[in-house]
């Protein structure tokens, strides 16, 4: 074997080692930044941050960032219940959902949280699909929805959003990707799904295999 082989041969295997390296650290900083999280009061998230290269805490209630930790969750808390859903909100739609703009919308249980994939299975199942937005004002009904009725445990809600091909789209056989409202700094990277933040109703990207809860959207 020639030198010239040899050493692009050991590149090679260099740049594998390195990006496996990455991929194993990045699986464990996952798990851990949701390990961690659930031990957050209600109200606050743990987030790592790559600008600062460490975790920040997230106050999702007042919208304060700080590098301190809150105080520890006792878990002698109650798990929050939702409002049950009127007559009136269900409209024709099956029990547990939600009507609006001729569609039927299903809000995940508090404690139901899954990626991305397991939460389009999960739709699936319902005869639905993962949320995707036909009008720019659906993920500020569903801010509005939540702020008002709704508990989550999480402060994100999946969609169908993914990027392929370096753009943004809401999956075959949906509405173009247009009239989307990031929130601010967003798409910035973390991911390639997109969610809505439901303290505003604004998009974010976020890595595909975090666990949020998230929503189901069919046709009545």
């Amino acid at each position: 074997m020639t030198r010239v082989a040899m050493i692009t041969l050991l590149v090679v295997i260099c740049t594998a080692l390195i990006v496996e390296a990455k991929s194993v650290h990045r699986r464990k900083r996952n798990r851990e930044s949701q390990r961690l999280k659930r031990k957050m009061p209600h109200g606050w998230e743990k987030k790592f941050d790559k600008k600062v290269n460490g975790f920040i805490y997230i106050n999702h209630l007042t919208g304060a960032v700080d590098r301190t930790p809150p105080p520890p969750d006792t878990g002698n808390k109650p798990i929050p219940t939702s409002a049950p859903i009127t007559k009136h909100e269900q409209g024709q739609c099956k029990e547990g959902w939600r009507f609006s703009f001729n569609y039927c919308y299903y809000i995940s249980d508090y404690a139901d949280v899954k990626t991305q994939s397991e939460a389009s299975a999960a739709c699936k199942e319902k005869g639905a699909d993962l949320f995707w937005q036909n009008f720019h004002f659906e993920s500020f009904w569903l801010k509005t929805e939540i702020n008002e009725k709704v508990v989550l445990s999480t402060y994100y809600l999946w969609t169908t959003g993914q990027k392929q091909n370096d753009k943004w789209s809401w999956g075959t056989d949906k509405p173009a990707f247009e009239g989307v409202k990031w929130l601010t700094g967003q798409p910035d990277g973390e991911g390639k799904c997109i969610t809505i933040y439901t303290a505003n109703g604004f998009m974010d990207d976020k890595s595909c295999e975090t666990k949020f809860n998230y929503v189901c959207k069919t046709k009545l």
